[in-house]
C-alpha cells in the first residue's frame, strides 16, 4: 500500500470532504494532502531521504495524521513513539532506530531536550506547538512548515512491497524496547480486512480513541485514505465526552480496550445519548469479560459488539468476529482473517484438537518483517515461517477461537493451570467491583497462589472474606484467590490494558492505597 499515493488519489476524489475532526478543528482531504506535501518538501530540503527514519512523539491530533502521511509520501520510515517514553529509554530507542529527524510537541521537547544532548548523532527537530515552550533556535516549528506556501511540490515516490514503512516500539517495561518492523505490504491488510468482513466504505465516520502513537494511529490513517471516509480524533478520554462526541459527529464505529467500555457503562443517564449512527464497536487488546460484552449489548442493543485479536507484529488482525455472529458467538475473538493461517499447538509444537488449549501461532503476509536490530528475538518468535504469539486460545467445532490469556501470565497452583482471566471475569460479575487483576505469587507448598487486587465502585465496601466466598461459589477451589487487596486503581499501559508486569513489583512495594485486607 503506497499510502502517499493513495492519499493524493483520495484528495482528487474528495477534495473538500472533511477527513479529520479533532476538537474544533476540521481538515479536508485536500488540506491534509497539501500540508503533508509541505512537511515532506521541508524534510527533503533538510536532507531527509527515502528510507530514513523519522520519529513522531505527538498526542492524538491532526498533526499526527499530517506528519504520518508526509513521512510515507517520502518513502521514509515512520517511527511513532509513546509520549510516555522518558530519558535514557527514549535515547535508546532513538539510537536503535537510527532516527534522523524528530517531530514532537513543544511540551515534550522541553523535557527531552537535555537527554538529546547525550545522543551520539545529531537529529533534525521539528516542534509542534505555536508557543515558544521548549523551542530552541535551531529548531523549526511544524506550524511554520504547513503554512509555507513556497513548499508546493507534490512529494511522491514509488515504493516496493517489502520496503520498510513503520517501526513500532514496545514500551520496554522490563526489557529493552523492541522495534517491530512493518513493510508497505503489511499496511494494506487492515483496510482489506475491514472492507471484506464489515463492508466499510466512504460513508464511515471512525472514532479514534486509543493512542495514535501505537498501531492504532497508522491503521486508522490507512483506513481513512483507503476508503475516503472521515475520522474523529478523541482528544480526551472522559467516557461522557466519548459518548457526546459519537453522538455529535455520528461516529459509525470505533475500537478500544475493556476498561474504556467499562467506564462508558458507568456514565449516568446513558439513555440521553442518541447513538443510532454507531454500527459496531470493537473490544480489543485483551481477554474481554463476557459480562462486559453482555452489559454493553444490553445498554446499546442496536450496536454490534464484536471482538478481534491480533498483535502489532501481525498488522494487526489475526482473528475477527463477523458482525452476524456478534450475539451467537459472543465471547469469541472470531475466525482467522484473510491472509492469516493459524494453528493451536502444545509445548512441543504439536497441533491440539478443537476444545483444547494451545498457543496460537500464525503465518502469512500479515506477519512483520522482524524486530529491528534483533535477529535473535526474531528467530525466537518466528520459526519455519510461523509467528509464535505467546497467547493461549481454544477453538470450538465451528472454527471460532476464544482467547484465554498470555502464556507468561498463567498461574500454576499445585501443578494445575489457572488463567487470570477466569478469576477476573468471575469477580467482575460482582455488582460492587469495577476492576480486578489476578496474578500468581510464590508459595512454598503450591509453587504459586493467586492474588487478586480489586477496585470497588465508589461508596461500596467488601471484605477479603466477601471476595473469597464469592469466588468459592463460582470457581474450583484451586482457582480461588488466597490473597485479596483493595486498591484505588490498577496500573495500566498507555492503551488501557492491565500492566501485568508491574503487578508483581507492586505487591512488594505498593504504589496504591490498600483499603482493607481484613477478613
Amino acid at each position: 500500500m503506497n499510502v502517499g499515493k493513495v492519499l493524493a488519489h483520495c484528495a482528487e476524489r474528495f477534495p473538500d470532504k472533511t477527513a479529520v475532526i479533532c476538537g474544533k478543528e476540521k481538515l479536508s482531504f485536500n488540506q491534509i494532502n497539501l500540508m503533508a506535501n509541505r512537511v515532506g518538501s521541508k524534510l527533503k530540503q533538510l536532507g531527509i531521504e527515502r528510507g530514513d527514519r523519522i520519529a513522531l512523539m505527538l498526542p492524538n491530533s491532526s498533526s499526527f495524521v499530517v506528519a504520518y502521511f508526509a513521512i510515507l509520501k517520502m518513502g521514509a520510515v515512520c517511527v511513532p513513539l509513546d509520549i510516555r517514553f522518558k530519558g535514557e529509554e527514549l535515547c535508546g530507542v532513538i539510537e536503535d532506530g537510527q532516527i534522523k529527524a524528530f517531530i514532537m510537541s513543544s511540551g515534550l521537547n522541553e523535557y527531552c531536550a537535555p537527554f538529546f544532548k547525550k545522543l551520539k548523532h545529531s537529529i533534525i527537530m521539528v516542534i509542534v506547538g505555536s508557543g515558544s515552550n521548549g523551542r530552541q533556535e535551531e529548531n523549526i516549528t511544524f506550524e511554520e512548515i504547513v503554512g509555507d506556501e513556497r513548499l508546493s511540490e507534490e512529494v511522491m515516490v514509488e515504493v516496493n512491497a517489502d520496503d520498510e514503512a513503520l517501526y513500532l516500539y514496545t514500551s520496554g517495561t522490563t526489557d529493552r524496547p523492541k522495534g517491530i518492523v512493518l513493510t508497505f505490504n503489511n499496511l494494506r491488510f487492515f483496510p482489506e480486512t475491514l472492507a471484506e468482513l464489515y463492508g466499510t466504505n466512504d460513508s464511515e465516520v471512525i472514532g479514534c480513541v486509543l493512542p495514535m502513537s501505537h498501531i492504532t494511529g497508522p491503521i486508522l490513517c490507512n483506513e481513512l485514505v483507503d476508503k475516503g471516509c472521515s475520522i474523529v480524533i478523541f482528544d480526551q478520554l472522559r467516557p461522557d465526552k466519548i459518548l457526546a462526541t459519537v453522538e455529535k459527529h455520528k461516529v459509525t464505529w470505533f475500537h478500544a480496550v475493556p476498561p474504556i467500555f467499562q467506564a462508558i457503562l458507568r456514565v449516568p443517564n446513558l439513555n440521553k445519548y442518541e447513538l443510532s449512527s454507531l454500527r459496531f464497536i470493537g473490544m480489543m487488546g485483551a481477554s474481554v469479560p463476557l459480562e462486559l460484552l453482555k452489559n454493553f449489548k444490553k445498554v446499546f442493543p442496536s450496536v454490534a459488539v464484536i471482538q478481534g485479536y491480533g498483535l502489532t507484529e501481525t498488522s494487526p488482525f489475526i482473528t475477527l468476529l463477523p458482525l452476524e455472529y456478534d450475539q451467537k458467538k459472543m465471547g469469541s475473538i472470531g475466525r482467522a482473517v484473510p491472509h492469516a493461517e493459524i494453528q493451536l499447538v502444545d509445548g512441543k509444537g504439536e497441533h491440539v484438537p478443537s476444545g483444547e488449549v494451545g498457543e496460537l501461532i500464525v503465518k502469512g503476509p500479515i506477519v512483520m518483517k522482524g524486530y529491528h536490530n534483533n535477529l535473535e528475538l526474531t528467530q525466537e518468535r518466528i520459526k519455519n515461517g510461523w509467528l509464535y504469539t505467546g497467547d493461549l486460545c481454544k477453538k470450538d467445532d465451528d472454527g471460532f477461537y476464544y482467547h484465554l490469556g498470555r502464556k507468561d501470565d498463567m498461574i500454576i497452583v499445585g501443578g494445575l493451570n489457572v488463567f487470570p482471566f477466569e478469576v477476573e471475569s468471575t469477580l467482575l460479575t460482582h455488582p460492587k467491583v469495577i476492576e480486578v487483576a489476578a496474578f500468581g505469587v510464590p508459595d512454598a507448598e503450591r509453587g504459586e497462589i493467586i492474588k487478586a487486587v480489586v477496585v470497588l465502585k465508589p461508596g461500596s465496601h467488601l471484605t477479603k472474606k466477601d471476595v473469597i466466598s464469592y469466588c468459592r461459589r463460582r470457581l474450583a477451589s484451586y482457582k480461588v484467590p488466597k490473597i485479596v487487596e483493595f486498591w484505588e486503581s490498577i496500573p495500566k499501559t498507555s492503551t488501557g490494558k492491565i500492566a501485568r508486569r508491574l503487578l508483581v513489583n507492586f505487591q512488594q512495594k505498593p504504589h496504591y492505597k490498600t483499603l482493607t485486607t481484613s477478613g
